[in-house]
């Protein structure tokens, strides 16, 4: 696939959830982002996967997901760590150690898939132990009050040093507006447009929130990043606002961590 611009996907994972199966190796997510037309990306683990030792796996998930970032730095310009809440302060010192040990950028979570809220004293003890840390942390939104805008809004209200990127909040009309509410009233919470096929989702947020809070993301293996691209490439947007949506917003935001 030709793009006519630079892709930087902010929302792709490697490994495997265990409850639908989908996964992808770091191999076959590098050929699918030169077949989509993805540029560079940031990858995180798949949240959902095996936890048979607990902390081990995920240690091991993330140690994957730094030696991807070392062996492929022109197509990986950052990885984040996973961190089950459930771990307790176990998932709090690794929480540290993917950033301070393995370099890392960030974290990324899946409320409904790690069985937390975001709004939980054992969701914030994880965030208290990097907030001091210019980190990225990527949270996927969900239309239940587990993870929703309003609720991430709150959260990222509570930790100014971090950067927030709520992930496709699109799957209901209340969600997205409650995503316009939230991005909106906090400087450090941007949206990504993830799972979706649909220009007039992209058209939607650039004229609610500005080009400037948007980044590009597929949730890769989870949905087609050809398809998300298409969807920014057909939206009745500046050409300026497609090539910020793309790779400008992301390009700025991690060149700040």
């Amino acid at each position: 696939m030709t793009v006519a611009h630079s892709v930087i996907d902010v929302h792709a994972h490697i490994g495997r959830t265990i409850t639908s199966d989908v996964g992808q190796t770091v191999d076959e997510w590098i050929a699918e982002m030169a077949a989509s037309g993805v540029t560079r990306s940031v990858i995180s683990v798949a949240a959902g996967g095996l936890q048979t030792e607990g902390i081990i796996d995920t240690r091991r998930a993330n140690d994957a997901v730094a030696a991807a970032v070392v062996a492929h730095p022109g197509l990986f310009l950052a990885g984040l760590g996973s961190v089950e809440v459930r771990h307790g302060l176990a998932g709090v010192a690794e929480a540290r150690r993917a950033i301070d040990e393995l370099g890392l950028k960030g974290l990324a979570f899946h409320a409904t898939f790690e069985g937390f809220t975001v709004r939980s004293a054992a969701f914030s003890a994880v965030l208290d132990a990097v907030a001091s840390t210019p980190a990225l942390i990527l949270l996927h939104s969900t239309p239940d009050p587990k993870a929703s805008p309003s609720a991430i809004a709150q959260v990222a209200a509570d930790y100014p040093l971090l950067t927030f990127v709520m992930g496709h909040p699109l799957f209901t009309e209340d969600q997205r507006s409650q995503a316009v509410r939230a991005v909106t009233a906090t400087p450090n919470l941007h949206v990504d447009i993830a799972y979706q096929a649909d220009p007039a989702v992209t058209e939607y947020f650039v004229r609610e929130v500005g080009a400037s809070r948007v980044l590009f993301g597929s949730d890769a293996p989870f949905f087609s990043a050809r398809d998300v691209i298409r969807s920014v490439e057909q939206a009745e947007i500046s050409d300026d606002d497609r090539a910020a949506i793309f790779s400008g917003n992301a390009e700025a935001l991690l060149a700040s961590l």
